[in-house]
Protein backbone atom coordinates (compact mmCIF):
# COMPACT_ATOMS: atom_id res chain seq x y z
CA UNK A 1 0.00 0.00 0.00
CA UNK A 2 1.47 3.24 -1.37
CA UNK A 3 4.02 4.03 -3.95
CA UNK A 4 6.09 6.45 -2.57
CA UNK A 5 10.38 6.52 -2.10
CA UNK A 6 10.33 3.80 0.68
CA UNK A 7 7.88 1.45 -1.18
CA UNK A 8 10.15 2.00 -4.23
CA UNK A 9 13.27 0.84 -2.42
CA UNK A 10 11.72 -2.00 -0.32
CA UNK A 11 9.99 -3.32 -3.71
CA UNK A 12 13.54 -2.90 -5.50
CA UNK A 13 14.99 -4.55 -2.51
CA UNK A 14 13.25 -8.01 -2.27
CA UNK A 15 14.93 -9.53 -5.37
CA UNK A 16 17.78 -10.03 -2.61
CA UNK A 17 15.11 -11.96 -1.03
CA UNK A 18 14.70 -15.34 -2.06
CA UNK A 19 10.51 -16.85 -3.12
CA UNK A 20 9.73 -13.09 -2.62
CA UNK A 21 7.26 -11.32 -5.24
CA UNK A 22 5.46 -8.51 -5.31
CA UNK A 23 2.04 -9.60 -6.57
CA UNK A 24 0.03 -6.77 -6.24
CA UNK A 25 0.12 -2.39 -5.32
CA UNK A 26 -2.44 -0.43 -4.38
CA UNK A 27 -2.69 3.33 -4.66
CA UNK A 28 -5.02 6.13 -4.90
CA UNK A 29 -3.20 7.32 -7.21
CA UNK A 30 -3.67 5.00 -10.30
CA UNK A 31 -1.10 6.00 -12.52
CA UNK A 32 1.44 5.83 -10.30
CA UNK A 33 0.01 2.60 -9.02
CA UNK A 34 0.48 1.28 -12.99
CA UNK A 35 4.20 3.47 -13.76
CA UNK A 36 5.06 0.83 -9.87
CA UNK A 37 3.74 -2.33 -11.23
CA UNK A 38 6.13 -2.04 -14.15
CA UNK A 39 8.69 -0.96 -12.23
CA UNK A 40 8.35 -4.01 -10.21
CA UNK A 41 6.44 -6.58 -11.88
CA UNK A 42 3.43 -6.57 -10.08
CA UNK A 43 0.48 -8.35 -11.53
CA UNK A 44 -2.51 -6.03 -10.26
CA UNK A 45 -2.75 -2.76 -9.87
CA UNK A 46 -5.72 -1.72 -7.40
CA UNK A 47 -6.87 1.78 -7.26
CA UNK A 48 -7.97 1.87 -3.36
CA UNK A 49 -6.71 0.12 -0.55
CA UNK A 50 -10.24 -2.39 0.36
CA UNK A 51 -9.29 -4.75 -3.21
CA UNK A 52 -6.21 -5.29 -2.25
CA UNK A 53 -7.15 -6.21 1.64
CA UNK A 54 -9.90 -8.26 -0.32
CA UNK A 55 -7.44 -10.23 -2.63
CA UNK A 56 -7.13 -13.82 -1.28
CA UNK A 57 -4.02 -14.44 -3.14
CA UNK A 58 -2.22 -11.52 -1.00
CA UNK A 59 0.20 -13.86 1.31
CA UNK A 60 1.58 -10.61 3.51
CA UNK A 61 0.63 -6.35 3.02
CA UNK A 62 3.65 -3.91 3.01
CA UNK A 63 1.95 -0.83 4.23
CA UNK A 64 4.00 2.72 3.24
CA UNK A 65 1.47 5.34 3.38
CA UNK A 66 2.02 8.87 5.63
CA UNK A 67 2.65 8.45 9.45
CA UNK A 68 -1.40 8.73 9.74
CA UNK A 69 -2.45 6.23 7.59
CA UNK A 70 -0.52 3.32 9.22
CA UNK A 71 -3.44 2.81 12.01
CA UNK A 72 -6.81 2.89 9.32
CA UNK A 73 -4.73 1.29 6.52
CA UNK A 74 -3.36 -1.34 9.15
CA UNK A 75 -6.62 -1.87 10.58
CA UNK A 76 -8.47 -2.32 7.48
CA UNK A 77 -5.78 -5.15 6.22
CA UNK A 78 -6.28 -6.97 10.38
CA UNK A 79 -9.78 -6.91 9.51
CA UNK A 80 -9.64 -9.09 6.34
CA UNK A 81 -7.28 -11.51 8.24
CA UNK A 82 -3.79 -10.35 5.96
CA UNK A 83 -0.82 -10.49 7.94
CA UNK A 84 1.02 -6.97 8.03
CA UNK A 85 4.52 -5.16 7.86
CA UNK A 86 3.68 -1.63 8.25
CA UNK A 87 6.25 1.13 8.34
CA UNK A 88 7.10 2.95 11.18
CA UNK A 89 6.12 4.15 13.31
CA UNK A 90 3.53 1.94 13.38
CA UNK A 91 0.89 4.62 14.19
CA UNK A 92 0.83 7.94 15.70
CA UNK A 93 0.21 7.16 19.13
CA UNK A 94 0.11 4.20 21.64
CA UNK A 95 -3.20 4.28 21.86
CA UNK A 96 -3.80 3.44 18.02
CA UNK A 97 -1.46 0.62 18.21
CA UNK A 98 -2.54 -0.81 21.48
CA UNK A 99 -5.57 -1.69 19.50
CA UNK A 100 -3.43 -2.73 16.30
CA UNK A 101 -1.93 -5.16 18.90
CA UNK A 102 -4.90 -6.62 20.31
CA UNK A 103 -7.09 -7.37 17.39
CA UNK A 104 -3.44 -8.80 15.47
CA UNK A 105 -3.26 -11.55 18.90
CA UNK A 106 -7.04 -11.52 19.05
CA UNK A 107 -7.51 -12.78 15.35
CA UNK A 108 -4.26 -14.33 14.93
CA UNK A 109 -2.35 -12.87 12.31
CA UNK A 110 0.87 -11.68 11.85
CA UNK A 111 1.91 -7.70 12.54
CA UNK A 112 5.37 -5.98 12.77
CA UNK A 113 6.51 -2.86 12.55
CA UNK A 114 8.78 -2.10 9.37
CA UNK A 115 12.09 -0.80 12.09
CA UNK A 116 14.52 -1.77 9.26
CA UNK A 117 17.70 -0.61 11.77
CA UNK A 118 17.16 -4.09 13.74
CA UNK A 119 17.26 -6.54 11.13
CA UNK A 120 20.52 -5.32 9.74
CA UNK A 121 23.23 -7.57 10.68
CA UNK A 122 25.96 -4.84 11.64
CA UNK A 123 23.27 -4.03 14.20
CA UNK A 124 23.11 -7.90 15.66
CA UNK A 125 27.10 -8.32 15.38
CA UNK A 126 27.55 -4.83 17.80
CA UNK A 127 24.77 -6.57 20.20
CA UNK A 128 26.72 -9.55 20.37
CA UNK A 129 30.13 -7.87 21.07
CA UNK A 130 28.58 -5.68 23.54
CA UNK A 131 27.19 -9.16 25.68
CA UNK A 132 30.73 -10.17 25.42
CA UNK A 133 31.86 -6.73 26.93
CA UNK A 134 33.82 -5.38 24.84
CA UNK A 135 33.76 -1.89 25.79
CA UNK A 136 32.59 -3.12 29.43
CA UNK A 137 29.14 -1.91 30.62
CA UNK A 138 27.45 0.63 28.38
CA UNK A 139 26.86 3.61 30.26
CA UNK A 140 25.97 6.22 27.70
CA UNK A 141 24.65 6.62 24.41
CA UNK A 142 24.15 9.16 22.07
CA UNK A 143 22.43 9.21 19.15
CA UNK A 144 21.49 12.01 16.02
CA UNK A 145 19.13 12.13 12.84
CA UNK A 146 18.89 15.26 11.20
CA UNK A 147 18.00 16.28 7.69
CA UNK A 148 18.08 19.04 6.29
CA UNK A 149 13.97 19.29 4.24
CA UNK A 150 12.45 22.84 3.10
CA UNK A 151 9.57 23.31 4.97
CA UNK A 152 7.13 23.24 1.58
CA UNK A 153 3.48 23.13 2.02
CA UNK A 154 2.00 19.71 2.11
CA UNK A 155 5.21 18.22 3.01
CA UNK A 156 5.40 14.57 5.08
CA UNK A 157 8.03 16.61 6.76
CA UNK A 158 6.40 19.94 7.87
CA UNK A 159 2.35 18.91 7.48
CA UNK A 160 0.82 18.26 10.43
CA UNK A 161 -2.45 16.26 9.48
CA UNK A 162 0.51 13.49 7.60
CA UNK A 163 1.80 12.90 11.57
CA UNK A 164 4.70 14.91 10.32
CA UNK A 165 7.89 16.05 12.56
CA UNK A 166 11.29 14.76 13.59
CA UNK A 167 10.51 12.69 16.51
CA UNK A 168 7.95 10.14 14.55
CA UNK A 169 9.58 10.13 11.34
CA UNK A 170 13.47 10.00 12.68
CA UNK A 171 13.63 10.10 16.58
CA UNK A 172 12.16 6.91 16.36
CA UNK A 173 15.47 5.56 14.98
CA UNK A 174 17.29 7.23 17.98
CA UNK A 175 14.92 5.85 20.68
CA UNK A 176 14.75 2.32 19.30
CA UNK A 177 18.31 2.43 19.29
CA UNK A 178 19.17 3.64 22.61
CA UNK A 179 16.94 0.93 24.14
CA UNK A 180 18.40 -1.74 22.13
CA UNK A 181 21.50 -1.19 23.52
CA UNK A 182 20.55 -0.98 27.17
CA UNK A 183 17.75 -3.49 26.82
CA UNK A 184 15.43 -1.61 28.55
CA UNK A 185 13.26 1.41 28.52
CA UNK A 186 14.24 5.05 30.25
CA UNK A 187 12.73 5.35 33.63
CA UNK A 188 13.34 9.16 33.36
CA UNK A 189 12.27 11.54 30.07
CA UNK A 190 13.52 15.28 29.82
CA UNK A 191 12.71 16.86 26.01
CA UNK A 192 12.83 19.97 24.63
CA UNK A 193 11.30 20.84 20.66
CA UNK A 194 11.61 23.85 18.41
CA UNK A 195 7.82 23.94 17.28
CA UNK A 196 6.93 25.33 13.62
CA UNK A 197 3.75 27.73 13.71
CA UNK A 198 1.58 24.14 12.65
CA UNK A 199 2.94 22.74 15.99
CA UNK A 200 5.00 19.97 14.66
CA UNK A 201 8.70 19.59 15.87
CA UNK A 202 10.83 21.22 13.89
CA UNK A 203 13.69 19.65 16.14
CA UNK A 204 13.72 17.48 19.46
CA UNK A 205 16.57 16.75 21.58
CA UNK A 206 15.91 14.40 24.29
CA UNK A 207 18.05 12.82 27.70
CA UNK A 208 16.73 9.35 28.79
CA UNK A 209 17.81 7.73 32.15
CA UNK A 210 17.10 4.14 32.37
CA UNK A 211 16.80 1.83 34.97
CA UNK A 212 20.58 1.42 36.18
CA UNK A 213 21.93 4.95 35.68
CA UNK A 214 22.64 4.58 31.93
CA UNK A 215 22.21 8.13 30.20
CA UNK A 216 20.97 8.08 26.63
CA UNK A 217 21.06 11.45 24.66
CA UNK A 218 19.03 11.89 21.43
CA UNK A 219 18.21 14.32 18.87
CA UNK A 220 16.60 14.55 15.87
CA UNK A 221 15.31 17.73 13.46
CA UNK A 222 14.19 17.68 9.83
CA UNK A 223 15.56 21.56 9.47
CA UNK A 224 19.58 20.47 9.74
CA UNK A 225 21.57 18.21 8.77
CA UNK A 226 23.71 15.87 11.33
CA UNK A 227 26.48 13.62 11.12
CA UNK A 228 23.38 10.42 11.37
CA UNK A 229 26.03 8.49 14.16
CA UNK A 230 25.55 6.72 17.16
CA UNK A 231 28.22 6.81 20.03
CA UNK A 232 28.13 4.02 22.68
CA UNK A 233 30.62 4.48 26.10
CA UNK A 234 31.42 1.91 28.06
CA UNK A 235 34.32 1.45 30.57
CA UNK A 236 36.82 0.03 28.60
CA UNK A 237 36.21 2.67 25.63
CA UNK A 238 33.36 3.32 22.77
CA UNK A 239 31.84 2.11 19.59
CA UNK A 240 31.00 4.24 17.00
CA UNK A 241 28.10 3.54 14.47
CA UNK A 242 27.86 5.80 11.56
CA UNK A 243 24.63 5.98 9.54
CA UNK A 244 23.40 4.06 12.60
CA UNK A 245 19.85 3.23 11.35
CA UNK A 246 21.04 1.41 8.69
CA UNK A 247 24.94 0.52 9.45
CA UNK A 248 27.83 -1.15 6.96
CA UNK A 249 30.32 -1.45 10.00
CA UNK A 250 31.05 0.03 13.16
CA UNK A 251 34.26 0.91 15.14
CA UNK A 252 35.62 0.22 18.47
CA UNK A 253 37.70 2.05 20.01
CA UNK A 254 39.43 0.69 23.44
CA UNK A 255 41.01 2.71 26.34
CA UNK A 256 44.13 0.17 25.71
CA UNK A 257 44.44 2.25 22.03
CA UNK A 258 43.53 -1.11 20.43
CA UNK A 259 40.75 0.09 17.75
CA UNK A 260 38.72 -2.33 15.78
CA UNK A 261 36.17 -1.78 12.61
CA UNK A 262 33.90 -4.27 12.13
CA UNK A 263 32.59 -4.54 8.33
CA UNK A 264 28.70 -5.86 7.54
CA UNK A 265 28.56 -4.77 3.72
CA UNK A 266 25.12 -5.85 2.07
CA UNK A 267 23.47 -5.37 -0.81
CA UNK A 268 20.84 -2.47 -2.40
CA UNK A 269 19.32 -0.51 0.37
CA UNK A 270 19.21 -3.04 3.43
CA UNK A 271 14.80 -3.26 2.99
CA UNK A 272 15.73 -6.80 2.25
CA UNK A 273 16.15 -7.99 6.07
CA UNK A 274 12.84 -6.87 7.81
CA UNK A 275 11.50 -8.39 4.74
CA UNK A 276 13.45 -11.93 5.12
CA UNK A 277 12.39 -11.60 9.35
CA UNK A 278 8.89 -11.12 8.05
CA UNK A 279 8.90 -13.98 5.74
CA UNK A 280 10.62 -16.21 7.91
CA UNK A 281 8.00 -15.08 10.57
CA UNK A 282 4.86 -16.49 8.24
CA UNK A 283 7.24 -19.44 7.20
CA UNK A 284 7.05 -20.48 10.72
CA UNK A 285 3.83 -19.34 11.81
CA UNK A 286 4.93 -16.82 14.06
CA UNK A 287 2.06 -13.96 14.86
CA UNK A 288 5.08 -11.54 15.50
CA UNK A 289 8.82 -11.10 15.50
CA UNK A 290 11.12 -12.68 18.07
CA UNK A 291 13.78 -10.44 17.33
CA UNK A 292 11.42 -7.35 17.38
CA UNK A 293 8.64 -8.02 19.34
CA UNK A 294 5.23 -5.69 18.99
CA UNK A 295 5.62 -4.82 23.00
CA UNK A 296 8.80 -2.92 22.17
CA UNK A 297 6.89 -0.62 19.19
CA UNK A 298 4.56 -0.13 21.87
CA UNK A 299 7.15 0.80 24.27
CA UNK A 300 8.61 3.19 21.57
CA UNK A 301 5.40 4.81 20.94
CA UNK A 302 4.67 5.37 24.82
CA UNK A 303 7.79 7.35 25.20
CA UNK A 304 7.02 9.49 22.41
CA UNK A 305 3.89 9.82 23.42
CA UNK A 306 5.04 11.30 26.78
CA UNK A 307 7.94 13.37 24.73
CA UNK A 308 4.89 15.05 22.69
CA UNK A 309 3.29 15.29 26.15
CA UNK A 310 6.12 17.69 27.43
CA UNK A 311 6.68 19.59 24.38
CA UNK A 312 3.27 20.35 23.27
CA UNK A 313 2.98 18.34 20.11
CA UNK A 314 -0.60 16.95 19.42
CA UNK A 315 -1.98 15.68 16.34
CA UNK A 316 -5.54 14.88 15.00
CA UNK A 317 -4.63 11.61 15.53
CA UNK A 318 -4.62 12.03 19.03
CA UNK A 319 -8.41 13.68 19.89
Amino acid sequence: MGCGNIAQKFASDLQYVQKATIYAVASKNEEKGKLFAKKHNAKKVYNNYENLAKDDDVDIVYIATTHNFHYPNTLLCLNANKPVLCEKPLCINSKEAGHLIDIAKRRKIFLMEAMWMMFFPAINQLKKDLKKGIIGKPKLVQADFGINKPPNKGSRFYEKKLGAGSLLDLGVYTINFSNYIFDSHPTNINAYSKLTKQGIDEYTSCNFEYKNGEIAQLSSSVSFETKHQARIYGDKGKIVVDDFFHPKKYTVFLLSGNNTTTQKPFQGFGYQFEAIEAQNCLLNNLLQSEKFPLNKSLKVLKIMDKIRKKVGVVYPNDK
